[in-house]
């Protein structure tokens, strides 16, 4: 570590799982469901929480429990807030949000720095580029984005309401028991990761259940549930056309670049077969000079947890650390604007 370089948390909270670490890791120190009860238990802790409410963080937006989430990830990660600086990945939906995390942060958290940065950025950055067609597959959402050095191209971004989370209702069927909907959603994806594929197969797909059942499912209703990311309907047109929209309203002298660095990131991208069907797809559609090409990382777990490498990769870097904004500087420069003027869109 430069000896110049600041201590730094580095955190990915999206609307699912909560990825937490430090400066240089290599993949997260913490890692847990952005989730928690009505008695404040977090994370894996409210998957154990009977029939009782498990509520959101971020859908809608809580400040509330969006604070006692940070407080409770320096807790795990063994440090005290006040001495750690913290990199957070911006995935909030509006600006005002993410001037109430900044205020909670500086304000009741008290961390000494803050930057942040959106999250196609730094899954650009996990993968070694600074210039990319990003497709993120979230829990719940869906964005396509284009980064060109460095710089997430908002007017061309491009987001659908629906995420890897809608693979999981078929699988819903096959969860019986006294559980709370937050553990019947787990078990189903549980089902979902071990069944679905984008692959060939000649064999009924089986999965073994906790209680010792199985499960079987054949190739053509798996075809069915997985698809639903790439087919039309009226609220949403399929990722290979999101991303041939980003293509086509991106200028000219970048367009060749996002087509040979696209990267696919989220739980959903590491579905056996996946990744072809994309290349597949996309290929067929996009702009005959544009010569489609997919980024392949070292293994699936660098791609489900892009957002936090890439922000570990640019906190240690000694060019990053003049962008730290400092709480002093927060409080004496109008508060958020400084953040604006700091931190990239």
């Amino acid at each position: 570590m430069n000896s110049d370089e600041i201590i730094s948390v580095v955190a990915d909270i999206g609307n699912l799982y909560t990825r937490a670490g430090f400066t240089g890791d290599d993949f997260p120190r913490w890692s847990t469901f952005s989730k928690c009860t009505e008695t404040m238990q977090f994370g894996d802790e409210a998957l154990g929480y009977g029939n009782g409410q498990v509520l959101d963080i971020l859908q809608p937006f809580n400040p509330d429990l969006y604070e006692n989430l940070l407080k409770k990830m320096f807790e795990k990660l063994g440090v005290q807030s006040k001495d750690y600086s913290l990199l957070l990945a911006n995935n909030f939906q509006t600006k005002h949000d993410l001037q109430k995390v900044v205020e909670i942060l500086f304000e009741s958290v008290e961390i000494p720095n803050f930057f942040t940065i959106r999250n196609a950025a730094l899954s650009t950055f996990s993968a070694g580029r600074s210039t990319a067609l990003i497709l993120d597959i979230g829990a719940y959402s869906t964005t396509a984005s284009a980064v060109h050095d460095g710089y997430t191209l908002l007017k061309t971004q491009i987001q659908a309401p629906i995420g890897g989370e809608i693979l999981n209702d078929p699988f819903r069927q096959f969860v019986v028991g006294e559980y709370n909907q937050f553990k019947k959603t787990c078990l189903a994806r549980d089902i979902k990761q071990g069944l679905l594929t984008y692959e060939q197969i000649d064999s009924t797909q089986q999965y073994e259940l906790p209680d010792g059942k199985f499960v079987s499912m054949q190739q053509a209703q798996l075809s069915e549930i997985a698809d639903k990311l790439f087919n039309s309907n009226d609220n949403f047109k399929g990722i290979q056309h999101m991303l041939l929209d980003i293509i086509n309203n991106s200028v000219n002298d970048i367009k060749q670049q996002l087509c040979s660095t696209v990267i696919s990131t989220g739980g959903s991208s590491n579905i056996p077969g996946f990744l072809n069907k994309l290349q597949t797809t996309l290929s067929a559609l996009a702009p005959p000079m544009c010569k489609v090409k997919l980024v392949m990382y070292p293994s699936n777990q660098n791609r489900y947890h892009s957002v936090f490498i890439g922000g570990s990769i640019l906190a240690s870097l000694s060019s990053f650390q003049s962008l730290w904004v400092a709480k002093n500087e927060y409080q004496e420069s109008g508060r958020f604007s400084i953040i604006e003027r700091k931190c990239p869109n």
